[in-house]
């Protein structure tokens, strides 16, 4: 049997009683497992994908060393990264209590001039540099520690801020809002 199988003269799989025992899976189980690998080929395709993005901003960061660029580059990058419209990279003074630089990404010129002066760190920014833990807010709006926005400002819901660190010391923190392709920022 075998050596016709190797020669391709066996035309029909086996048959009978030894049948069922080789093939037990009925075609509906068989579709389930091939519905299950395809789900599991997509998730490894996209985690291919973000990790592919994550290597692509390692390197535009890492080539150029003006410290201006990369930090607009770092939030760039997690823009893409997490799909956020908006995105900023609040540097903190030497205090390590207020932002004294504010890198943005997704507004314009004119309507990052428009909203005015820069953030000092109330509110969710404040809580993210008073304590340097990663938050995750579905709306901005409704979470107690919202300072609100001053005019001009694009309206905001979703949330995703994270503190920056250089070793063991907090530089900055990273601020994400308003997820493209979703209500909130998941978890992982």
């Amino acid at each position: 049997m075998a050596e016709q199988r190797r020669h391709g003269r066996e035309t029909q799989g086996p048959s009978g009683p030894a049948a069922a025992s080789l093939w037990p899976l009925s075609a509906l189980e068989l579709d389930d497992l091939l519905e299950e690998l395809r789900a599991r080929a997509g998730v490894a395709r996209e985690s291919q994908v973000r990790m592919a993005s994550l290597l692509d901003a390692v390197v535009a960061v890492s080539s150029n060393l003006d410290l201006a660029d990369v930090l607009h580059r770092i939030v760039v990058s997690a823009c893409e990264l997490v799909d956020a419209t908006y995105g900023a990279l609040g540097v903190l003074g030497p205090s390590g209590e207020e932002l004294v630089e504010f890198v943005t990404h997704g507004l314009t010129d004119e309507g990052r001039a428009a909203i005015g002066p820069l953030p000092r760190g109330h509110g969710l920014l404040g809580l993210i540099i008073s304590s340097p833990q990663p938050q995750r807010v579905s709306d901005i709006g409704e979470h107690p520690k919202s300072y609100g926005f001053p005019p001009n400002h694009p309206p905001m819901t979703s949330f995703l801020g994270a503190p920056v660190r250089i070793r063991d010391d907090v530089f900055g923190n990273l601020y994400l809002t308003d997820k493209k392709h979703a209500k909130n920022f998941s978890p992982g």
